[in-house]
């Protein structure tokens, strides 16, 4: 073959490799285009409507993160809690498909599974950083998907109700002997708790509460905190707010998502799901503490609330009967139940070392009368 044949020769291999190549590239590029090019339309069920404050309105913008940042793949429609099913029944509607995923609170769940109460808030428990740190490097996460695995279910932090107050009360709380056969409403492992402290712990609804204290026969209630408190007008029922709350210094928001759907996802999309819940979860947090902040100042400018700390026999005696109910709770709990409990008592300790040696001691340096700006 002469030298113009070799020549031509090369050039049609060369052109027949790249076209292969191309063709090759072109395959592949294929492949997760139309994987990317598929839009999945979901449904998710708030735990509260509009009449709460920033709730609602934090489910719709977790919605539109996970939209924006799937570029419109992953279009989740926000519903009300009784859109659906009425919402004790809503962890049910999420396992069975009839809704993909909710955002609500493990406590909704826990006369379902005791353990779930554990992944909301419990009695001198954890602070939100220390929840998240016990979550996400202390096992906690793992504990959370044994206790959900049962349903179908998969649960990420998504939110925040922020420090919560002791309660409202109708007399001045001096002593332990103030809370003797007083009626007080709360909920959960906090019943139990002030059980064992003489107190009457009933449940009761907003309503309820609104009329039993204006009837006198109430003596005092927890609801959530300064701002859902006063959106709701709680500081006209009861002059005295007494802080602070050993049952609830945080409150964990869930987004709870069927799991078989969710592991149907591209990873990208469940990797968007859970980036967007974290997100949500920190700035939900912000909110929170911001909305909390700005209204106890509101209470007490220009209500005239008075504003107390709970006095230190009270907070010790409710820390010994904490400690009796969750070691009443492990005892007659299952396997999983004294797993966590025993992941919770342990990061507990090691955290509250830390937080004791740093936040603990700031925040008391912080009060003392020095000159700053």
């Amino acid at each position: 073959m002469n030298r113009n044949g070799l020549i031509k020769r090369r050039n049609f291999l060369l052109g027949a490799t790249a076209s292969t190549t191309a063709a090759i590239a072109m395959s592949r590029a294929e492949q997760p285009a139309k994987a990317q090019s598929a839009q999945f339309r979901w449904h998710m069920v708030s735990r509260w409507d509009e009449t709460f404050p920033d709730q609602l309105a934090a489910g719709q913008r977790l919605a539109d993160r996970i939209a924006a940042m799937s570029q419109g793949r992953l279009i989740i429609e926000v519903l009300p809690p009784d859109a659906v099913v009425p919402f004790p029944e809503t962890l049910k509607a999420v396992s069975n498909s009839t809704v993909e995923m909710s955002r609500s609170l493990s406590y909704d769940w826990r006369t379902q599974s005791p353990v779930l109460e554990f992944f909301f808030v419990v009695p001198y428990g954890f602070t939100q950083n220390e929840m998240s740190a016990w979550l996400h490097y202390f096992g906690g996460q793992e504990l959370w998907d044994a206790a959900y695995a049962p349903f179908g279910v998969k649960a990420f932090p998504a939110g925040s109700l922020g420090a919560q107050s002791f309660g409202w009360f109708r007399n001045e709380i001096n002593s332990l002997s103030d809370l003797q056969g007083i009626r007080f409403r709360t909920t959960g492992v906090a019943a139990d708790v002030l059980s064992k402290l003489g107190a009457n712990p009933v449940s009761m609804g907003l309503t309820e509460i609104r009329q039993a204290m204006r009837a006198g026969s109430l003596d005092g209630f927890k609801f959530v905190g300064p701002l859902v408190d006063l959106h709701y007008g709680l500081q006209e029922i009861a002059p005295y707010y007494y802080f602070p709350s050993y049952n609830q210094p945080s409150g964990l928001v869930e987004l709870v998502v069927n799991r078989a759907q969710y592991e149907a996802l591209p990873t990208d999309l469940q990797q968007i799901i859970a980036i967007a819940a974290q997100a949500e979860h920190d700035q939900g947090f912000a909110e929170a503490n911001a909305g909390n902040a700005r209204a106890l100042q509101t209470l007490i400018n220009d209500y005239n609330i008075q504003v107390r700390q709970l006095p230190s026999d009270v907070m010790e005696a409710l820390g010994n009967a904490s400690g009796e109910v969750i070691a009443e709770m492990r005892s007659q709990g299952d396997n999983l139940m004294k797993r966590t409990i025993d992941s919770f008592l342990s990061t507990r300790q090691t955290l509250m070392t830390w937080s004791q040696m740093t936040e603990q001691s700031f925040l008391a340096a912080r009060t003392l009368p020095f000159v700053y700006g």
